[in-house]
């Protein structure tokens, strides 16, 4: 039952808004006096928004979960026209904070008594977004916390909307072939399985604690404790830190820090987490990266992290050092290895326009490069050959086009590739030690054994099937719902002309007999039976102009 209300809600704000885009295209305003648009907002507004501003309007209206699908679909020039982009960035996720008796809520949730606990709770959050709500407290050995308390019923509410979209696109996926082609459902199933992460703290907390043992020893960083006492899978306490935000320049100043030096080791911190532990935070805006008065960076809200399994971060490192190298065909053949999908027709084009970003970001500093034109070439070119990437590089494109925004604010001058060299020579040290060499030795030595083992086992099985009759073979015509649907609409164009002659024909041959009453001259049949011809006919002719 919730499930369909929640439904029910999402095609309630979907009609308001679609009816309003009709009315908007009808024109009508033209016709309506000035002076009642100018009296009345919100008919005028129906007639100055745009289409992409009620898409927008209509996302922020649907809640927490098409927001966050929205942010996503900010980031895919593959897909999306720019236009709707620009408009999608604009989605907010903060909304108004909702209204909790905190105390209870904890009370109730890890079963403590408060007081016995905490010395003070304020009862107002000090940020509300679209999951949670946070808040400050106190414990009683005076240890400032903040806690963070899921909004009510937001599970239900986030998880009825996934089933929807995901519905949703199933549908489309199976009416439309371009749907299939950008890969849409893939899409949307990783966005799903990355919300339902955020939905559990628990999950965020043994993130949090992943970082911290990835960065220990690292004073460059600062991570904050967590309080496991006070969490659960509806709370989440940590230690209350004191910063300021990455970009807040007079923030800095009075820090004494120079913000040169704040943004070169932000970045350092974040190649790290890519190349060398697979781990890293998947959104870095400046409102989740801050600054304390040590210098040191710290990364907040843990929900979302991108994740490499060994041998994804081994082809990225492979990556990287083809891109340090200008080595265009070693990136091609890197790419193949990482992609979930492709179809690469002209590899030489691939080439060249590996190069082209080569030559473009080596020549220039950041302040000379758009990075977010170069992500729309990169775009283009995994659109254009039927690229499918794995969930974590679409997290890291996003996350660095993120910190190239504030890298414009704190530093013009850094130039990325300079940057990435320390991390491409360790990795490179470390694949020619000899610990590296004796592992992909042994694992070679597994994948052989394998082989070995796997494969007379696969031939007799293949024989037997072909001896007992009982190999089948599957195919797949290419485009073959285009095909049916030309197919479709050249039987509909024949039955028409059949149809059309053969009325044509037989009101011809009534007409000749002169059977039943006459209206001037010929019979009532035969009129009836031309009317018919003449307008299956016009039908016919209509459909041959539409096909041209």
């Amino acid at each position: 039952m919730n499930k369909m209300k929640r439904v029910g809600q999402i095609l309630r704000i979907l009609s308001k808004h679609g009816f309003e885009e009709m009315i908007s295209r009808t024109n009508i305003d033209r016709i309506i006096p000035d002076s009642f648009l100018l009296w009345n907002k919100n008919t005028k507004r129906i007639f100055e928004e745009d289409f992409n501003v009620r898409i927008r309007q209509a996302i922020e209206e649907l809640g927490p979960t098409f927001i966050k699908l929205g942010q996503l679909l900010s980031n895919r020039a593959d897909i999306i026209p720019k236009d709707l982009r620009l408009e999608l960035v604009k989605l907010q996720d903060s909304v108004p904070a909702e209204q909790i008796d905190i105390q209870l809520k904890i009370s109730s949730s890890l079963a403590i008594d408060c007081a016995e606990h905490f010395s003070f709770i304020n009862d107002i959050p000090i940020a509300a977004a679209s999951i949670a709500q946070v808040y400050k407290a106190e414990t009683n050995d005076g240890k400032f916390v903040i806690l963070k308390v899921k909004r009510s019923d937001i599970d239900a509410i986030v998880r009825a909307d996934l089933d929807f979209i995901l519905d949703l696109v199933k549908l489309l996926r199976s009416k439309y072939e371009i749907v299939e082609k950008i890969n849409l459902y893939e899409i949307v199933q990783s966005f799903a399985n990355s919300l339902l992460g955020e939905l559990s703290f628990t999950n965020e907390l043994n993130n949090l604690e992943r970082f911290r043992r990835n960065f220990r020893g690292n004073e460059a960083i600062y991570i904050p404790h967590i309080y496991r006492e006070y969490s659960n899978d509806e709370i989440l306490c940590m230690e209350y830190v004191d910063g300021v935000k990455i970009n807040d320049l007079e923030g800095l100043k009075g820090y004494n820090l120079s913000s040169k030096s704040i943004l070169q080791s932000c970045l350092d911190l974040y190649l790290e987490q890519v190349l060398l532990h697979g781990f890293f935070h998947a959104d870095p805006h400046p409102g989740n990266v801050l600054v304390n008065h040590k210098g040191q960076i710290l990364f907040i809200d843990f929900g979302s992290m991108g994740f490499m399994i060994p041998q994804d971060r081994d082809i990225i490192e492979a990556m990287v050092i083809n891109f340090l190298t200008n080595d265009a065909k070693g990136l091609i053949r890197n790419l193949k290895k990482l992609a979930v999908v492709h179809t690469i027709e002209d590899e030489r084009q691939l080439e060249r326009d590996a190069y082209e970003i080569f030559q473009m970001i080596e020549e220039n500093a950041l302040d000379d490069i758009e990075i977010r034109v170069m992500l729309q070439k990169l775009n283009k070119i995994l659109q254009y050959n039927s690229i499918l990437l794995p969930d974590f590089v679409y997290l890291l494109l996003r996350g660095i086009s993120i910190l190239e925004g504030t890298g414009r604010q704190l530093n013009a001058e850094l130039n990325i590739p300079e940057s990435i060299k320390p991390f491409a020579k360790r990795i490179a040290y470390e694949k020619t030690s000899a610990e590296y060499i004796k592992k992909q030795i042994f694992e070679k030595g597994k994948v052989v054994k394998d082989i070995l083992t796997d494969v007379p086992e696969d031939l007799l099985t293949l024989l037997e099937k072909i001896k007992s009759d009982k190999l089948t073979l599957n195919h797949k015509i290419q485009d073959f719902d285009r095909m049916q649907l030309v197919f479709h609409r050249i039987g509909n164009k024949f039955l028409l002309s059949i149809l059309a002659m053969t009325f044509g024909v037989g009101a011809s041959i009534l007409a000749h007999g002169r059977v039943g009453h006459l209206i001037w001259g010929m019979p009532i049949l035969s009129w009836l039976g031309f009317i018919v011809s003449f307008i299956l006919s016009g039908i016919l002719i209509i459909y041959l102009i539409r096909s041209k």
